[in-house]
């Protein structure tokens, strides 16, 4: 399944590259929300386990990251653009899962999830759009160590201010119409996390993550009210700014 989606999207991204010509060539004004589905992949890195009772434990941590398992890879954007550039704010669903667990880490992961929340500062060229964001990890760990009960706490409170993130966008439109648009996007996110792995403050899991995530999304367009068109008879209708479209209706 994951295999099939992610050859989908690059499809997906490399049929928007040549056909990109359909979408309008208008520059982006007013607020836009848009939500995305898709999955993403952590590279090998270090982790590092600190203990009350026992030696810490430090190797480097192999993950899997089953985006359409338990509760999707998903995230949303939220912007206001303006003369070609945006301000704005995104939230990831990212999970982390380790594949290497050992005698005494029998289970860990941190899949309620690795959240990420990003300030994003972007700006247009042509069809594409390129972000950068500075954000924080918002944790939720689950662990069992040996000899213990599993760890983990349910609903909100069980989410940890755990670090600081760096994201790099790129998106790009691949269809759209007076009202959505749907667009293919890729980020590479730098994270660094340290969450709880028990009651006790002096035990925690440092757990650093770069992962790469790609994903479509489907987005609405800010609307405008126009007047009455007297030939088609239209009272209302919605369009982007300055778009071609909305010219040839106005007076």
């Amino acid at each position: 399944m994951k295999k099939f989606s992610l050859t989908l999207i690059l499809i997906t991204y490399l049929v928007s590259q040549n056909f990109a010509d359909i979408i309008k060539n208008s520059d982006k004004e007013g607020w836009y929300f848009s939500t995305f589905m898709g999955l993403s992949k952590s590279m090998d890195n270090k982790i590092a386990f600190n203990f009350d009772d026992r030696d810490d434990e430090v190797f480097t941590a192999k993950y899997n990251n089953r985006s359409f398992e338990d509760s999707f890879w998903w995230f949303f954007r939220f912007e206001n653009w303006k003369n070609k550039k945006s301000r704005g704010m995104e939230l990831i669903h990212h999970k982390i899962y380790l594949d290497n667990t050992n005698d005494v880490v029998e289970n860990f992961s941190i899949s309620d999830g690795y959240n990420l929340l990003y300030y994003t500062m972007g700006k247009q060229r042509n069809k594409s759009s390129y972000r950068l964001g500075l954000g924080v990890v918002l944790a939720h760990s689950d662990v069992t160590i040996q000899g213990r009960e599993q760890y983990k706490r349910k609903g909100f409170v069980g989410h940890k201010l755990a670090g600081p993130s760096l994201m790099l966008n790129y998106e790009r439109w691949i269809w759209e119409n007076n009202y959505y648009f749907i667009s293919f996007d890729s980020k590479l996110t730098f994270s660094y996390a340290v969450a709880p792995i028990s009651t006790s403050r002096s035990e925690y899991v440092v757990a650093p993550d770069i992962a790469l995530h790609v994903s479509l999304g489907l987005g609405s367009k800010p609307e405008i009210k126009v007047k009455r068109h007297k030939k088609s008879g239209l009272f209302f209708t919605s369009c982007i700014p300055k778009s071609r479209w909305c010219d040839s209706n106005r007076h």
